[in-house]
């Protein structure tokens, strides 16, 4: 056993550190799969960032979408990833569960653009920011009138409406033989929104349903022996012959007064609905003589049906007419009105305008 001894082990260390240490061309380093999953993973995350943002933020363009009652946020999504307002309906339907809104979005017609971010889109959904068409009805408008300004906010068309003026709408009052216009007096004047789509029968329907928890709760709590057609036609009249709010318990008056006296109320506006048509100026003697049912010069008591929609003022004033004797008046260019009890008394004012205007 001399120093020439080799051990049998060390070689096969030293081969087996060559081998080991040698490369493997099929292995990737570490940090290139590191670096792999972190770019997919920042992939994946811009990709659905960029899907909660505004699909055109500089667009100008607007599009209507509808919202039916009960639609899920999954549908709403779709629709407005196919109307091109926004970039995925699934992360709209994402969106509308994070941030509990899925189940509270309002239906109706909404004007969306490409420039809404989703947040904004559901926002707007949640409080029911829906497109509305602002009309308003001036008192003493005719339903010839109402139906011209609702044709111009492009609610309905003619046809619709020629039907719909045939008749009364449910539980108005029954028109009167000789009435022109069944829905006469009954679409209460105010401005209103309607909602985007409205029908002529709909939007019809909210004034006269406007009518009756406005107008007739006046109606109710007042003594008076005037029916319900009565009241508002007496108020139409006054309404179209007032021009001051102060003045119509005693235009009123004067034609309750006229009334109890079987006296004929002679009101220039009856003549100016019978004859249709507008008049400038004073009517003629003709105009008076016209044959209608609505000219209170050759008729007595009130016409059949009312003249115009009034309003609260005059509605109020037919119901609570001032206490007074006054069987004339006479409106002043300036709006100024003259009253008198006698007829020489209404001389002496003709005497006066005709001096003075």
């Amino acid at each position: 056993m001399g120093g020439s001894h080799l051990a049998p082990y060390p070689i096969a260390e030293r081969t087996l550190r060559v081998v080991m240490s040698k490369p493997n061309p099929r292995r990737r380093p570490v940090w290139l799969w590191t670096g792999v999953f972190a770019a997919v993973c920042i992939f994946f995350v811009a990709y659905g960032w960029r899907q909660f943002l505004p699909l055109s933020p500089h667009s100008h363009e607007y599009a209507y979408i509808r919202v039916a009652p009960g639609e899920s946020a999954s549908q709403i999504g779709t629709t407005l990833e196919h109307r091109k307002i926004i970039r995925s309906a699934l992360a709209f339907d994402l969106a509308s569960r994070a941030t509990n809104l899925s189940t509270t979005l309002k239906s109706g017609v909404y004007r969306l653009s490409p420039h809404d971010s989703l947040n904004t889109i559901l926002r707007i959904m949640k409080s029911g920011d829906v497109v509305v068409i602002k009309v308003t009805i001036p008192e003493g408008f005719t339903v010839q009138q109402v139906v011209a300004r609702l044709l111009a906010a492009h609610i309905g068309n003619a046809k619709q409406y020629h039907e719909l003026e045939q008749r009364p709408l449910f539980r108005m009052p029954t028109p009167m033989p000789g009435v022109r216009d069944p829905l006469e007096g009954f679409l209460f004047p105010a401005t209103y929104s309607f909602p985007w789509g409205v029908t002529a029968k709909e939007a019809l329907e909210t004034m006269w349903q406007t009518f009756q928890s406005n107008a007739l709760p006046l109606y109710l709590h007042a003594h008076t022996h005037l029916s319900v057609v009565q009241w508002v036609t007496l108020a139409s009249i006054v309404q179209q012959e007032n021009k001051r709010a102060a003045e119509a318990p005693d235009i009123a008056a004067v034609f309750l007064n006229r009334i109890a006296i079987h006296m004929r109320l002679q009101s220039d506006a009856t003549v100016r609905y019978a004859i249709g048509h507008p008049i400038d100026g004073s009517l003629s003697y003709q105009n008076l003589q016209v044959a209608s049912p609505y000219n209170t010069y050759i008729i007595s008591g009130l016409p059949p049906g009312p003249i115009a929609n009034p309003g609260l003022t005059a509605l109020s004033a037919a119901l609570h007419p001032a206490s007074v004797g006054y069987l004339y008046f006479l409106t002043l260019p300036n709006g100024q009105v003259l009253f008198a009890t006698t007829y020489q008394q209404q001389l002496a004012n003709i005497a006066y305008a005709n001096a003075h205007y």
